[in-house]
């Protein structure tokens, strides 16, 4: 008998695939406001990202704007994912404030 299924997402930043729940889900709202899903559950256009900053800065550049298909992230939703992948470890594991 089979294992249990595992949903896969591609992390945004970087194109990979894993586990749904290694991923952090940021969703559009149906209001239009761009925002962290710690639930997974919110309603609205979704995206996966890793929690590394590398993953997060690739996907602020632009890659999270077409996958949650809008022009351009507001200046507000733009700084409180800043500062969520500023608190991330970076490439050698270490988080920089």
């Amino acid at each position: 008998m089979p294992g249990k299924h595992i949903p896969q997402r591609t992390c945004v930043g970087c194109g990979e695939v894993q586990g749904k729940r290694q991923l952090t889900r940021v969703v559009r709202t149906p209001d239009g406001r761009v925002q962290i899903d710690p639930t997974g559950k919110a309603s609205g256009r979704g995206a996966y990202v890793h929690e590394r900053q590398e993953c997060w800065e690739q996907a602020l550049r632009s890659r999270l704007s077409h996958a949650l298909r809008i022009e351009h992230l507001s200046e507000d939703d733009r700084s409180a994912l800043e500062r969520h992948a500023a608190a991330l470890p970076d490439e050698s594991g270490e988080a920089v404030s």
